[in-house]
């Protein structure tokens, strides 16, 4: 009983520790502490601009969570804040930070949602507000980067010597670079909304592959999608989409394949009943607040939408921890 009283307390207040993480993320704390010798609450203040009292209670707060060391000389970056919360390492996971605090006010309009059966903002895929598509698209950057999804990602798949990947909604562009660095003779399509490519192009020029990889401007929903690959790759679309436009998908991107050709969802697919604990049950409810009909779905959904689209050996490949997603894979014959 007294652990299961204490796991619902820490529920019950769990938002107080996420809403400390964003703030410290928003006001820049940790980068103001990247010096090894730390510092003091006043120092600390005297960086970000605030309260030296109020910075104090925030950095006890944030050292009492295991995010900070402290001694007697003041506070300074331990390996976890060091490795994920600073601007200048390489698994930087503030994006994502930022993203859960954008995404705090739909979060307190969970309850309408779910009388409603209605969106607690607009579904627009953060297209709507420069700032906001930004935010999105450096948060999923941010994600894969800190767990190292990309490079998990190609290196578990075997696509033998691919020449052409169209991915469809790829954001950052973090998977069709990483693809492109594991295949040497692969030339990737990136196709999105318009507002996102002029945030990815930016992280493809950034690239070691630049060369490689073109930028099409389209809605997959309604715009004709490039045709004539080897490989089609989704990763975290299909939760953001009800059924009917996910079968319809489907079909116009088995379209899109050679005879031979593979279709790649990476996304949280449940194993079975949506009732299951599953990370992708509460992400589900994310996209209630955030989506026109989006959730996860389970592999039998997702293989038999690949079905009607015409692919065949339909498989799915689980995908190591922390990863909390798969892989469900369709061939075209």
């Amino acid at each position: 009983m007294s652990d299961g009283f204490a796991r619902l307390a820490g529920i019950a207040g769990g938002y107080a520790e996420a809403r400390i993480l964003q703030a410290a993320v928003a006001l820049g704390l940790f980068d103001a502490l990247r010096d090894e010798k730390g510092a003091d609450a006043a120092a600390a203040a005297g960086a970000i601009g605030a309260d030296a009292r109020a910075t104090g209670l925030l950095l006890d707060a944030l050292a009492a969570m295991g995010l900070l060391d402290r001694d007697g000389r003041g506070y300074r970056l331990n390996e976890l804040s060091a490795t994920y919360l600073t601007s200048g390492s390489t698994r930087d996971f503030s994006g994502m930070v930022r993203f859960d605090a954008l995404s705090w006010d739909a979060w307190g309009r969970l309850e309408d949602a779910v009388r409603t059966g209605r969106p607690a903002r607009r579904p627009d895929m953060y297209q709507g507000d420069e700032t906001e598509t930004r935010i999105f698209i450096e948060a999923m950057d941010s994600l894969v980067r800190a767990r190292g999804d990309a490079e998990v990602t190609a290196d578990i798949l075997d696509l033998g010597d691919p020449r052409r990947l169209l991915d469809v909604g790829p954001g950052p562009a973090t998977y069709p670079v990483a693809l492109c660095r594991r295949y040497p003779n692969l030339h990737a399509t990136l196709y999105d909304l318009p507002g996102t490519l002029q945030v990815t192009e930016r992280y493809v020029r950034a690239s070691d592959v630049a060369d490689r990889v073109e930028c099409v401007a389209g809605d997959y929903r309604t715009g004709t999608v490039p045709d004539g690959y080897d490989v089609v790759f989704l990763s975290n679309i299909i939760h953001g989409e009800n059924e009917a436009i996910n079968e319809a998908l489907m079909g116009k991107l088995a379209k899109s394949l050679v005879a031979g050709g593979r279709l790649i969802i990476k996304d949280h697919v449940l194993e079975g009943s949506r009732a299951e604990t599953d990370a992708g049950t509460v992400f589900s409810l994310l996209m209630l607040l955030t989506t026109d009909g989006g959730r996860c779905y389970s592999v039998g959904e997702v293989r038999g939408w690949l079905e009607r689209g015409g692919l065949v050996d339909v498989e799915r490949v689980e995908l190591p921890a922390p990863l909390t997603s798969s892989l469900v894979i369709g061939r075209k014959p």
